[in-house]
């Protein structure tokens, strides 16, 4: 039974919430394994077209459990702490499956992290993002180091990262951290809609889109070597030929990820 995450599952979406009042929904060791569980069925789930991520209790996620690292931890616990965060960071970047960050409050260290792995961020006005990692003497992890530049820019990414400086949530929509800014009370509606229209279309397609990212588009070379290998592909499916069916016919397809 799960203790610091909490699933609804309802008409095709998931909403996912960190939910530990005591520390912020920090990333405990419980919690990250948690979460990677939920994840893991999630992605295999026909029921769930799509995902929400959230916090409760005001904020989306503190980062590190700073008062777990007052313990020493040996290099192998290290790195298996590192792996299951790397799996939770892996599955939302690789499922073939929309995953929308809600944030409200504080995603911070780890958590601003966690909300960057996802496809869309829909932020609460009050929001605020920071990278601390340079003040407790460690590299940004979960992928920030990669996914931050990718929505911001390098030399952007570099002073956010090199400052730990609070990102507020009305910078945050004018230099392209988030896709959208809410007021706190439409902010689960506004996340789930957004999951909803990423995830309104074909699942096969959508599912090879988020692939494609997830490995590596850096050139123009990447992008053709993977139409080539699944576009023609993509014809034979079922669903491609309801689409065109669906366009003759001037009627909205029906896909069925086939």
């Amino acid at each position: 039974m799960s203790h610091f995450v909490r699933t609804d599952v309802s008409d095709g979406l998931a909403v996912v919430t960190l939910d530990n009042a005591k520390t912020r929904n920090a990333l405990s060791r419980e919690l990250l394994l948690e979460l990677a569980d939920v994840l893991e069925t999630l992605r295999t789930d026909d029921a769930c077209r799509a995902l929400v991520l959230a916090g409760a209790n005001g904020h989306f996620c503190s980062g590190g459990d700073v008062s777990g690292m007052a313990a020493q931890r040996t290099l192998p616990m290290g790195r298996e702490r590192m792996r299951v965060a790397h799996q939770i960071v892996r599955l939302m970047q690789g499922m073939g499956k929309p995953v929308v960050a809600a944030v409200q409050g504080y995603a911070a260290g780890a958590g601003f992290s966690l909300a960057l792995a996802a496809d869309g961020i829909v932020a609460a006005h009050g929001a605020r993002f920071v990278s601390s990692f340079a003040k407790v003497s460690l590299l940004p992890d979960l992928g920030l180091m990669w996914t931050l530049p990718q929505r911001v820019g390098l030399a952007r990414a570099k002073r956010i990262l090199m400052s730990a400086r609070v990102v507020e949530g009305d910078e945050a929509l004018r230099i392209g951290l988030v896709d959208e800014l809410v007021a706190p009370e439409a902010l689960m509606e506004q996340a789930s809609a957004l999951a909803r229209e990423m995830a309104a279309h074909a699942p096969i397609s959508v599912a090879l889109l988020k692939a494609a990212y997830a490995r590596g588009i850096n050139t123009l070379d990447d992008a053709l070597a993977y139409e080539m290998d699944n576009q023609a592909a993509l014809y034979l499916t079922q669903d491609h030929r309801e689409a065109v069916a669906a366009f003759l016919e001037k009627r909205a397809p029906v896909f069925r990820g086939v």
